[in-house]
């Protein structure tokens, strides 16, 4: 049995939706084929006769069933779903997987957005390949790379990296696709556009604090690389505005930044906080063992002496309460889209689609979900 997730973006009627249709796909339900009841439905993936109801006229609406009274639900002959299978390749920008290559942050955003990808990919009967390219400007290089997208119904590429592969690809690859990697990434033609936004992840963030009764709230900074100073200074930035703007108890002494090689680290934000005395803290960076640390020493309690979260994905610290900008979806949305367009011929969306971050709680804050 195929289990439904009721704490994701996807509508549950959705989800079940894809299921059937996978089903359909692999001769389960053959054309002209009965359906299994709604009760049975309901039973089986333990929803409410609403959600049932609400797929089969997702169903109907795609002309893939026909109702027929007192007899029962059956696969429509004339519109049968595609069986010929779709191939997808992701342009993947790094050479390996690894913390020496990609932060630990940066490899669960990777790992999540591909099983979100697969997840869907099986449920439609479309394959996903993973391949690294590396950027160039080079003329024989890119007429090689773009050789190997040749045959593959849809490229998918990480926001602006490999931007003249992207601009070269559409004369091989019917569908483009761009994973919207937080802030804007530069639009190159008709290409399908998959996200997230950074402000509204840092949204997300403030509009959970509003509903709690802090005294004081603070930043605290540690940017994973150079290259991410800027960005990391920009969310503090924003955190602060729109804690401003929201009325969260901030102050500007309780921003601390660090560099991430500080041999003291763990002594400033021990002094920080005994200086501030903050009741929250958004931790802006991914070493929360510094964090960690520092409250061990000063004998507190996460959760209880101090609350703090992060942003980014449940494993970094599965114990703490963080944002989680919605990787696993943007896979399974990016999937889903790729297979109306090359199944349904359906026009590419104008459109950038945004999905939403959301609050996953743990130990280390005392609200509940």
């Amino acid at each position: 049995m195929y289990a439904l997730e009721k704490d994701i973006s996807t509508p549950v009627a959705r989800q079940l939706y894809d299921v059937l249709v996978q089903r359909m796909t692999s001769g389960h339900y053959p054309p002209g084929g009965k359906l299994d009841s709604v009760r049975s439905l309901r039973h089986e993936f333990k929803v409410s006769n609403t959600v049932v109801m609400q797929t089969l006229d997702l169903l109907e609406k795609d002309q893939l069933i026909v109702r027929l009274p007192a007899k029962g639900i059956f696969v429509s002959r004339k519109h049968a779903v595609p069986t010929k299978l779709l191939r997808v390749i992701l342009v993947f920008p790094e050479p390996a997987i690894s913390p020496e290559v990609l932060s630990l942050s940066d490899w669960y955003t990777d790992a999540d957005i591909y099983r979100g990808m697969l997840d869907t990919g099986f449920l439609n009967n479309t394959s996903i390949h993973l391949e690294y390219f590396p950027e160039t400007s080079d003329s024989l290089e890119l007429s090689s790379q773009l050789q190997r997208l040749a045959g593959y119904d849809a490229a998918v590429f990480y926001g602006d990296q490999c931007r003249e592969l992207r601009m070269l690809a559409r004369s091989e690859v019917p569908v483009i696709a761009v994973i919207q990697w937080g802030r804007p990434a530069k639009n190159y033609g008709n290409e399908l556009k998959v996200g997230f936004s950074d402000a509204e992840t840092i949204q997300c963030l403030v509009d959970c604090l509003k509903q709690q009764d802090y005294r004081r709230c603070g930043c605290i900074i540690v940017p994973g690389v150079e290259d991410d100073i800027a960005f990391f200074g920009w969310r503090a930035a924003e955190y602060r505005r729109l804690g401003w703007e929201a009325g969260l108890p901030l102050s500007a002494a309780a921003f601390l930044e660090l560099s991430l090689n500080a041999s003291d680290a763990e002594e400033r934000i021990m002094t920080f906080l005994q200086r501030e005395k903050p009741d929250f803290i958004f931790f802006n960076g991914d070493k929360l063992e510094l964090l960690y640390n520092a409250l061990a020493r000063l004998c507190m309690q996460p959760g209880k002496d101090l609350d703090f979260m992060y942003i980014g994905t449940t494993p970094i610290c599965p114990m703490c309460s963080h944002v989680e900008p919605p990787f696993v979806d943007i896979g399974r949305r990016i999937i889903t889209e790729i297979v109306k367009c090359c199944r349904d011929h359906r026009p590419v969306p104008v459109r950038r689609i945004m999905l939403h971050s959301r609050v996953v709680t743990g130990i280390s804050t005392r609200f509940s979900k």
